[in-house]
């Protein structure tokens, strides 16, 4: 197959790297791909570039891909978009965000060649009412996938969609890149005690994300855990309001070490915890930090908050919790303390993860939706 994917961004998003990864797979399989995004502008950093290029896979910078309504980029980029689907015999083209969704429907729909327009949602929930989510599902959905049955089925009733036009599919992991065998605990670098049980988190430190909750709930385990540590993994222009401060007004700021973004050496700070805590879902919805530490062989501690009960099976690969501080904080002291339980959780979530997570399962599932789309063919 000729498929064209569309990922209009230029930063290393949540999207960004299982589309990345998707791409690689689907070559791997023996179809020809163009991985299609926009261009950093003056000042921009280019980190979906220089991430995608070191994976071995070249972006196109043919379009704009402008994802704020600018007429002049728009109308160039359909023009573009369809000449390009021509010249090129594509067959499918896959969209990743709502402009790009939008702009691939008008191109597609104008070529000659007919390709078929594909969407994955990558937010793990039901599609943004709207009337602008009306009228791409009305136009310009031939396929739709998403991490979440639920989201399916709630996209089912709301606009529609016949659903052998659906598929979903769980959110691919680079399992080589998350394997516990192959990674070393940091943890004399991060000025973590050797001895210490440490919780994760990975999260873009934000307002919505409860990390006051979560400080609240680590100072009430400490006083049952004299051991216990939080890592708190990620930026934001909001850390010192929304973590640093309740922290130091807990009188916790000595148990809560922030280790700020990590790249190169990421998959080893994740090593370096015993077991992961997250609440909220991030912008994207997906959870991938989520996955990443299953893939690790981390249970993790999850509240029932969005995707995140389809992910953790409660006493099978970690802790789902009503997340209370009160709550929280009884979960954090059961998976500090009870070894066996957290070495068994843990196990099973690297299983789960390898079972469930397989970039390759990904891409077999999504080749053969491909096919079962060109079967039927647009619906306009």
């Amino acid at each position: 197959m000729r498929i064209l994917h569309l990922f209009g961004d230029h930063k290393w998003t949540g999207p960004a790297e299982p589309t990345v990864n998707l791409c690689l797979a689907l070559r791997e399989r023996g179809h020809e791909v163009w991985f299609a995004s926009r261009k950093a502008g003056h000042g921009e950093v280019a980190a979906l570039d220089d991430k995608a290029k070191q994976r071995g896979l070249e972006p196109l910078h043919l379009f704009a891909l402008n994802k704020w309504l600018n007429l002049r980029d728009n109308w160039s980029d359909v023009r573009k978009l369809r000449k390009f689907i021509e010249d090129s015999r594509v067959e499918v083209v896959h969209a990743h965000a709502s402009h790009d969704h939008m702009l691939a429907g008008w191109a597609a729909r104008r070529a000659k060649n007919k390709p078929v327009v594909i969407r994955t949602y990558h937010k793990g929930t039901g599609y943004e009412p709207g009337l602008g989510a009306k009228v791409l599902m009305k136009l310009y959905v031939d396929g739709w996938i998403s991490y979440t049955p639920a989201g399916i089925r709630e996209d089912i009733a709301n606009y529609g969609l016949p659903p052998e036009r659906t598929l979903f599919v769980e959110g691919a992991v680079d399992l080589e890149r998350f394997d516990p065998s192959k990674a070393r605990k940091v943890r004399e670098t991060l000025g973590l005690p050797s001895d210490a049980v440490v919780a994760g988190i990975v999260a873009r430190m934000q307002r919505h994300r409860r990390f006051g909750t979560l400080m609240e709930a680590v100072k009430m385990a400490c006083g049952k855990v004299p051991s216990l540590r939080l890592l708190a993994i990620g930026r934001g222009t909001h850390k010192e309001k929304v973590a640093v401060g309740p922290a130091k007004k807990l009188g916790i700021a000595d148990r809560v070490v922030f280790a700020g973004y990590r790249a190169e050496d990421y998959v080893n700070v994740l090593a370096s915890i015993d077991f992961k805590v997250f609440l909220v879902p991030g912008s994207d919805g997906s959870c991938r930090a989520v996955r990443e530490a299953m893939a690790m062989g981390k249970p993790v501690v999850a509240a029932r908050r969005g995707l995140l009960p389809e992910l953790v099976t409660h006493e099978k690969t970690g802790l789902l919790v009503d997340d209370s501080p009160e709550n929280l904080a009884a979960a954090i002291v059961r998976m500090s303390t009870e070894t066996r339980l957290r070495e068994r959780l843990g196990q099973a979530a690297r299983m789960d993860a390898v079972a469930r997570f397989s970039p390759k399962v990904q891409a077999e599932a999504i080749e053969e939706f491909y096919g079962r789309i060109l079967k039927l063919g647009p619906r306009r």
